[in-house]
């Protein structure tokens, strides 16, 4: 019995030290995967702590800003729930910016995208000179937008301006592009894809060079044409592409302000006015703070909503294919 006892007493101190082993080993292991965590954080930690400062701040701050009354000089501000969102859903105004955001999405967006994937397809084809048309289509996007958007606004003019006279080369009377509300919006679309289509080119450039050529063969011996590679090669093997250019150009072109701040003014008669323009109004013309926060966070509801449709049926249409 002394001996069972003894052999007992010895088997339990076996199992304890190989619990006590184990649990060091599984505190061990957890200290090495908190540090292996912790390394990258550090690095992070600079990046995230700018985006917190220029990003989540203001964002906070703008967004208690639409339910206060304030009016950016006083250094009063005065809660007032949903009355600033309320005011905006009774404004004309902000129910004409928001259709002429709208308007100028859907002028500009399509526009842009297809003559940006056109422009790639040509320069792609092309023997010589591609660095050069490159260069060319490219120039208006990194060009100054203040400077292109005083060169348009003289080009625009009825009497002396380049559009017109060009239209006037073959037989064309031209109309009054900045002044006729028909027509003025139709104006500031011209310059956003004239501006835009360039970066969606030199996307699909990359996104056309990416692709394999082994699947163009593959679709020759099949029997497909241009237009049948076209449609089941190219395109399907651009969706990521063309996603990323959708969703760019949705936000870009919400966001225009400075073409119209220089051109139009939101005039005539706020044919021109869109929500990004209609929220500087608000701020710092007529000083109301509230107002301007609360329309900015329902252009960013806005723009959200889209975006999220967006990535929804890009992921239906990979589904499906």
């Amino acid at each position: 019995m002394v001996i069972l006892n003894r052999l007992d007493g010895e088997q339990n101190e076996a199992v304890s030290a190989m619990n006590e082993r184990g649990k060091a080993g599984t505190r061990r292991r957890r200290r090495g995967k908190l540090k292996k965590l912790w390394i990258p954080l550090a690095f992070l930690l600079p990046a995230l702590g700018l985006y917190a400062v220029f990003f989540v701040y203001p964002f906070l701050f703008s967004l208690s800003l639409s339910f206060q009354k304030w009016n950016l000089i006083s250094p009063d501000k005065e809660f007032v729930g949903l009355a600033n969102y309320i005011h905006l859903l009774h404004d004309d105004v902000f129910w004409i910016s928001l259709r002429n955001s709208a308007l100028y999405v859907l002028m500009t967006v399509p526009l842009a995208v297809g003559i940006g994937l056109a422009m790639a397809l040509l320069v792609e084809s092309m023997w010589k000179g591609k660095r050069l048309y490159r260069l060319v289509f490219f120039l208006p996007v990194v060009s100054s937008i203040g400077v292109i958007s005083i060169v348009w606004g003289l080009m625009y003019n009825p009497q002396v301006g380049a559009v017109n006279a060009l239209l006037a080369s073959f037989g064309i009377q031209g109309p009054n592009w900045i002044n006729d509300p028909a027509m003025a919006l139709w104006a500031l679309a011209i310059v956003g894809i004239w501006k835009g289509f360039g970066y969606n080119m030199v996307l699909y450039i990359s996104g056309l060079k990416s692709i394999d050529r082994s699947l163009y063969e593959a679709a020759a011996i099949d029997g497909a044409g241009r237009r049948g590679q076209f449609r089941h090669v190219t395109l399907p093997l651009l969706s990521p592409v063309t996603f990323f250019i959708l969703v760019m150009s949705i936000i870009s072109s919400f966001q225009v302000f400075a073409t119209i701040q220089i051109i139009t003014r939101g005039g005539p008669n706020n044919s021109t006015n869109v929500l990004v323009y209609q929220i500087y109004q608000e701020a710092f013309q007529f000083f109301n703070i509230g107002a301007a926060a609360a329309s900015s966070t329902l252009l960013l509801v806005i723009v959200g909503t889209l975006t999220i449709v967006q990535l929804r049926l890009s992921q239906k249409m990979v589904h499906y294919q």
